[in-house]
């Protein structure tokens, strides 16, 4: 939107309201963000004769109806009233006094079967915990732990992991009972943070069975040989896997293995030879 409407119009409204069709709270054509080299293009060959104001008129009108087709369509496939999102601000520190408890317990109703807080004792519980959250300060966590959850995308721009500061809060403990403060809602955070932001790592473990359930390796079980594969492929192992050192008794059970199934083969192999 900031390439084609104004700052005070997208600055006055929630990002979904803006009114980014309406002419006026677009910025004139010469200041569309075209970038600069396009915008010294333009203006070259407009001065040097070889377009007309006419046919600068009409690239301005079509750069405008692509920014508006671009964010209706931004619009239409982005989640910006997906209610996970809008239900799951509270995590953040400093978004905590924006939210109350309904936002921990939407999602109490939709993972009951994850978070067995549905009695209404519970929930009071649950309301309690959210109440002494919000009347937490940035003090009330220990500095070493904001520097470890920082993050810098760039110089200017630097913003703090949620789940390094709920990791720290899970195991704060009340002055008065020595208990967890935060036992329930922290594992509602937790529950949040742990939620997958895309299928990318869905699509990633469909690739890699299709790399080794191949044709020719095609009765690999799926409870079986494959999901042992698998397994071991997805759990990240350090060091890697050729410099991996097993265990003795493995070790062992696997030589006892081995020369058990060489005594059988060999057993089979003799009988074949006296039946020639």
């Amino acid at each position: 939107m900031s390439k084609f409407v104004t700052t005070t119009a997208i600055k006055n409204a929630d990002v979904c309201e803006v009114e980014y069709k309406d002419t006026q709270n677009q910025v004139a054509d010469h200041k569309l963000n075209v970038g600069w080299t396009t915008r010294t293009t333009l203006s070259r060959l407009h001065e040097a004769g070889e377009i007309s104001q006419y046919q600068v008129d009409n690239f301005h009108k079509a750069v405008r109806a692509f920014f508006v087709a671009a964010v209706d369509y931004a619009f239409k496939k982005l989640p910006f009233k997906e209610p996970v999102l809008e239900h799951s601000q509270f995590i953040d520190f400093q978004q905590k006094m924006d939210c109350d408890v309904n936002d921990a317990l939407y999602f109490v109703y939709r993972f009951s079967h994850l978070l067995p807080y549905g009695d209404p004792k519970e929930q009071d519980k649950l309301s309690d915990e959210f109440l002494d959250y919000q009347l937490m300060e940035e003090k009330d966590i220990p500095r070493s732990i904001w520097e470890q959850a920082v993050s810098r995308v760039s110089e200017q721009e630097v913003y703090h992991r949620m789940d390094k500061v709920w990791a720290h809060m899970a195991t704060i403990k009340s002055p008065v009972t020595g208990m967890p403060k935060l036992p329930m809602l922290s594992k509602v955070a937790q529950l949040i943070l742990t939620l997958p932001h895309s299928n990318a790592d869905a699509e990633r473990v469909f690739s890699m069975i299709v790399l080794n359930k191949t044709d020719t390796r095609n009765a690999l079980a799926l409870e079986g040989t494959l999901s042992s594969i698998m397994t071991i492929k997805m759990s990240g192992m350090e060091p890697n896997c050729f410099k991996y050192e097993p265990p003795a008794e493995v070790v062992k059970a696997s030589k006892s293995a081995a020369s058990s199934y060489n005594r059988e083969h060999a057993a089979a192999s003799n009988a074949g030879s006296e039946c020639t």
